[in-house]
């Protein structure tokens, strides 16, 4: 499910991403993590996602780290 507009999806279809020192990055097989949709991700203006990611790692992050991630 994404973390952001709570929609189910296939696991294939969806990023899994976690959090490691205020940092955005995919999912290392160690610790918490969370899912967002392609749809989600595309709409990275918004402040629902920036709200929704910042709450999931805790802390307050940046959103240009989301799409370094996109390009690994």
């Amino acid at each position: 499910m994404c973390v952001v507009c709570r929609g189910r999806f296939a696991q294939l279809d969806l990023l899994r991403i976690q959090c490691l020192d205020r940092k955005l990055v995919r999912y290392t097989n160690d610790g918490r993590s969370f899912y967002l949709c392609k749809g989600c991700v595309d709409n990275k203006n918004e402040k629902k996602l920036l709200k929704r990611l910042s709450s999931m790692c805790k802390k307050e992050i940046k959103i240009i780290n989301l799409e370094s991630i996109l390009n690994e």
